[in-house]
């Protein structure tokens, strides 16, 4: 699938078409290429040619275990860095502090074929709002660009520590988010539907006293022009990320889910407090080629695979 740096003219667009139907998105997380790499893998880049250069194996073992899909490669850049809260703010940290989005990476990347997920920590702030932010300043314009939000960084009023307690949104901020890009795609007549990731540890299928952070779950809804993927967020052994990742990401439970992902969390090189999996899930292991120790396996394909 070939993705644009730049709309095309309406006169030669068709219906929108979605990236996940047909491919499987590989990401990389964090806040950019050489920033902190303790908040993801991609800070551990110096540039896109070292990216691609590391990403070329794993990106081939998924090809052997995802069912024939093509794979395109993201970057999931961390747009909105939650921040203690002082004073009125959103407490939120933005990329733009680190250069111009569009040339240092959006471009770069379309011209790969890759594509760049905004991803919002949300802060003070709900999705809808920091998704009519990306498009004020005119980064959803572009056909490889798409959007992740955060839940466990949402800050509870009256508290001013992102994360503590974990946070979460409602359905209907998430149909909300829905609803405006599924209208921006038609107002700009683009070419490409938008991905919006919703990234998700917590959940009533689950009840294991982690926060539901996706309030009224059942109440999310579909729109014709937004691919909603559920991703499996958190950290912890093969065997846990398994099992909630099948009841999480599970149709049967949640019928709106059509779109599912997981995180794998690598140990970063200035790892000191054990925040990686242990082990990292393998490839096989991502797909349900092969079951996890304890024996059991992903009962669906994952559309979006996530390295944190």
């Amino acid at each position: 699938m070939a993705i644009l740096a730049a709309p095309w003219p309406a006169e030669i667009k068709s219906s929108p078409t979605g990236l996940l139907e047909t491919h499987t998105l590989f990401n990389v997380y964090g806040r950019g290429f050489g920033i902190a790499p303790i908040l993801g893998h991609l800070g551990t880049y110096k540039d896109f040619a070292a990216m691609e250069s590391d990403t070329k194996p794993r990106i081939a073992e998924v090809r052997k275990v995802n069912g024939g899909k093509p794979v395109v490669t993201g970057l999931e850049l961390i747009y909105g860095l939650a921040t203690p809260c002082r004073g009125n703010g959103d407490c939120l940290d933005y990329l733009e502090g680190t250069g111009d989005l569009v040339e240092k990476y959006v471009k770069p990347a379309a011209q790969r074929g890759w594509v760049v997920v905004l991803d919002t920590q949300l802060g003070r702030s709900d999705p809808a709002a920091q998704i009519r932010r990306m498009i004020d300043r005119g980064y959803l314009r572009y056909e490889n660009v798409h959007v992740a939000i955060d839940p466990e960084f949402h800050v509870y009023p009256g508290h001013t520590i992102p994360g503590t307690p974990i946070g979460t949104v409602s359905a209907a901020q998430v149909n909300a988010a829905q609803k405006l890009l599924n209208d921006y795609v038609v107002s700009e007549h683009l070419a490409t539907k938008k991905i919006l990731i919703v990234h998700q540890f917590g959940d009533k299928a689950v009840h294991d006293g982690v926060p539901f952070m996706i309030q009224q779950k059942l109440s999310l809804q579909t729109y014709p022009n937004v691919e909603l993927v559920i991703d499996m967020d958190g950290i912890g052994s093969p065997f846990l990320k398994v099992k909630k990742y099948n009841l999480i990401t599970s149709s049967k439970i949640y019928p709106c889910v059509h779109f599912r992902g997981i995180k794998v969390f690598y140990r970063s090189p200035l790892e000191t407090h054990g925040h990686y999996d242990k082990p990292p899930m393998t490839m096989p292991e991502v797909f349900g080629t092969i079951p996890v120790p304890g024996g059991i396996r992903m009962a669906t394909k994952p559309d979006v695979v996530i390295i944190a």
